[in-house]
C-alpha cells in the first residue's frame, strides 16, 4: 500500500483525516446554527406511541412514569435527549391532568441533572396553570447506586401501576429490569436503547422502542434548539459522506486502485 495522502506534522498517523472531519462537523454545525434556517426534523413515529401512551394513561386515571436515564456522564447526548422527550411527556401530562412520576438516580452524575428534571416538570404545570399540583415527591431520587435506583424503580412500578412507563436516556443492565416489571405490570412500556447490544432485549419487552438514533432525532424535533437540530443535519450529511466512500472504494478497490485505502488510512 502506497503513503497515506494526508502527513500532518504531530498528528499519529492514521489520525489526519479524522482531525478533519471532525474539524468539519464543527464548522458545518456553526454554518447552521448562524443561519437562522429551520432545519426540517422528521417526526419520529415513537412520538406518536408516548402520546397515545399519556392518552391512555388519562383515561384510565393511572399514573405516567418516565424517566431520563441514569445521567452516567451527566448531561450527554443520551441524557439531553431523554430530558427533552420527558418535558414532552410532562406538557402532555400537565393538559391531561395525568400524575407524572419521574425517577431519578443510578448514578453520581444524576444528583446535577435531577434539579433540571424537577424544573422541567415544574414548568410545564406552570404553563397549564397546574403549578399548585407540584410533588416533588413524584421525583424520588432513590440512590446514586445503578442497581439500588433499579429496586427503587420497580418498587414503584408494583406500587403505583402505572399505565404508561417510557424509558429514555442513557441506561445500561438495569433498563431490562425495569422493561420487563413494565411489561409484567400490563403498563405500555416505551423505551430507548442507548447502546446498541441493549435494543434486542429491550425490543423483546416493549411494546415500542426508539432505536439508536431516534431518541436524539425526537428530542431535536421537540426542543426546536437550532444545536441539536443542526447535529442531526451534521450527522446526516456524514452518514450519506461515509456510504458515498464505501461505494466508491468498493468500485476503486476492486478496479485495482487503493486510492481510498490510503484515504481513509491517512
Amino acid at each position: 500500500m502506497g503513503a497515506s495522502l494526508f502527513g500532518i506534522p504531530g498528528i499519529a498517523s492514521g489520525k489526519s483525516l479524522g482531525l478533519l472531519l471532525d474539524i468539519l462537523i464543527v464548522l458545518i454545525v456553526i454554518y447552521y446554527i448562524r443561519s437562522g434556517k429551520k432545519l426540517f426534523i422528521r417526526r419520529v413515529s415513537g412520538l406518536d406511541a408516548i402520546e397515545e401512551a399519556v392518552g391512555r394513561a388519562a383515561e384510565m386515571g393511572k399514573p405516567v412514569v418516565c424517566s431520563f436515564g441514569i445521567a452516567w456522564n451527566g448531561f450527554d447526548y443520551w441524557t439531553m435527549a431523554g430530558l427533552a422527550i420527558m418535558a414532552h411527556v410532562a406538557r402532555l401530562s400537565a393538559k391531561t391532568g395525568t400524575r407524572l412520576i419521574v425517577p431519578t438516580g443510578g448514578s453520581t452524575a444524576s444528583m446535577i441533572v435531577r434539579p433540571v428534571a424537577e424544573e422541567i416538570v415544574r414548568t410545564a404545570l406552570m404553563l397549564e396553570g397546574r403549578e399548585d399540583e407540584f410533588n416533588p415527591n413524584d421525583l424520588p431520587f432513590m440512590s446514586d447506586q445503578q442497581y439500588a435506583y433499579t429496586g427503587g424503580y420497580i418498587g414503584i412500578l408494583q406500587r403505583t401501576k402505572p399505565a404508561a412507563v417510557i424509558m429514555t436516556g442513557s441506561h445500561a443492565s438495569e433498563a431490562m429490569n425495569i422493561a420487563e416489571t413494565s411489561n409484567a405490570i400490563g403498563a405500555i412500556t416505551i423505551t430507548s436503547g442507548s447502546y446498541i447490544s441493549n435494543v434486542a432485549a429491550l425490543a423483546c419487552a416493549s411494546d415500542y422502542i426508539l432505536i439508536g438514533e431516534e431518541a436524539p432525532a425526537a428530542s431535536a424535533y421537540l426542543s426546536d434548539d437550532p444545536g441539536l437540530r443542526s447535529s442531526i443535519r451534521c450527522q446526516d450529511i456524514f452518514k450519506w459522506i461515509s456510504i458515498a466512500l464505501l461505494v466508491l472504494g468498493l468500485i476503486t478497490f476492486n478496479a485495482g486502485s487503493d486510492f481510498f485505502l490510503r484515504l481513509l488510512s491517512s
